[in-house]
């Protein structure tokens, strides 16, 4: 509560209180009056009177004391940051070593030793690949300088017909017959699938691709390959054999079947030597079958890298085995006649029949 006092009355009780010694109130420097002199100049203490009085109004007849004690102010504390709850830490599982797969055994290759003869084309048949795997094998062996004695690494297995670098089936491949199919399993638990193809039509053929599939009980396809003939080209109204070797067969393997895939017409003039059969004969010899004859070189050009294939059937015509073999290590000249002589072992123990067929570059 604020209270206002009176000049004249504050100075009274001022001077009262002080007991006329000096005093320091409200910072104004204080004293007792003395007793009224009434001798005194009524002008000039009523001029000390309006000097002291203005003095005492200035400095405190005009201050408002405050009765209401000041307030301590009170501190604001800082206002709290927001806790941040922290986070779970992420227990860290132990790494998961990845086990390698399980090894499996690769499987030992197959070495072939080039015989005298030998093509690639009747290596590749004899165990069921394509002449385009055998080359692959082989550091894109040359066909063209296998030596008698070169190992070759066989690719274990038939594969799919649809391989890269293969030749695409014909459209309509010229006509052929698929005749003198056989198959039987071998000592070594391998299945081998014989027969030969017949062109009866009146021009030559290249390229003879088949398919052979093997079949379970419920006539589902098991395992498949491509392949070609023994000879390059199959001359009008000649045969040329083909063998096929499954060297892991599936256990539920009953039957199979072979289709054509590939045939081409084609002029024989423009690479090979027209050679002829001119002799044969053939006996047997225990389990060996042996054939002599004489070959032909019907042509004007010499006859290079020239070859006889052998062809065994059964009683039934069907092929029981087939051999080639390289009739001259040099050219043959134009209408000279050179012998031969073969044996070969065949599936059966009898031969009932057999045929024999010849091939050669030009120079």
């Amino acid at each position: 509560m604020l209270k206002v006092l009176p000049c004249a009355a504050a100075l009274r009780r001022l001077s009262l209180a002080c007991g006329g010694l000096p005093r320091d109130c409200c910072g104004v420097r204080l004293y007792a009056l003395p007793p009224y002199n009434r001798s005194v100049n009524p002008s000039a203490l009523r001029m000390i009177l309006v000097s002291l009085v203005t003095v005492v109004a200035l400095s405190a007849c005009g201050q408002v004391v405050d009765q209401t004690p000041t307030p301590v102010p009170t501190l604001a504390l800082p206002t709290p940051r927001a806790t941040l709850t922290p986070r779970p830490t992420p227990t860290l599982a132990p790494p998961t070593v990845v086990s390698p797969r399980e090894a499996r055994p690769t499987p030992t290759p197959v070495i072939y030793t080039v015989q005298e003869g030998d093509t690639l084309i009747p290596i590749a048949n004899k165990f069921g690949i394509s002449v385009q795997d055998l080359i692959a094998a082989n550091n894109n062996l040359d066909a063209t300088r296998l030596q008698i004695g070169q190992t070759l690494v066989i690719p274990s297995g038939p594969r799919p017909i649809a391989q890269p670098g293969q030749l695409l089936p014909s459209p309509t491949p010229a006509p052929y017959q698929i005749r003198g199919l056989n198959v039987y399993r071998t000592a070594a638990g391998s299945l081998e699938c014989l027969g030969e193809v017949f062109n009866p039509g009146p021009n030559a053929l290249t390229s003879v691709q088949l398919q052979i599939t093997l079949l379970d009980k419920n006539n589902q396809a098991l395992l498949q390959t491509a392949f070609y003939v023994a000879l390059e080209v199959v001359q009008p109204a000649q045969a040329s054999p083909f063998r096929v070797l499954f060297t892991d067969p599936p256990p539920t393997f009953e039957k199979f079947e072979v289709k054509a895939l590939r045939g081409e017409l084609v002029d024989p003039k423009n690479r090979f030597t027209q050679m002829r059969i001119t002799r044969r004969d053939g006996k047997q010899e225990g389990a060996v079958f042996k054939v002599t004859g004489e070959a032909q070189n019907t042509d004007t050009v010499a006859a290079t890298r020239s070859r006889i294939i052998v062809t065994t059937y059964d009683a039934n015509r069907q092929v029981i085995g087939y051999r080639f073999l390289p009739l001259s290590e040099t050219s043959i000249a134009p209408k000279a006649t050179i012998s031969f002589e073969m044996s070969l072992l065949s599936a059966a123990p009898t031969v009932a029949d057999f045929s024999v067929s010849v091939e050669a570059l030009r120079p």
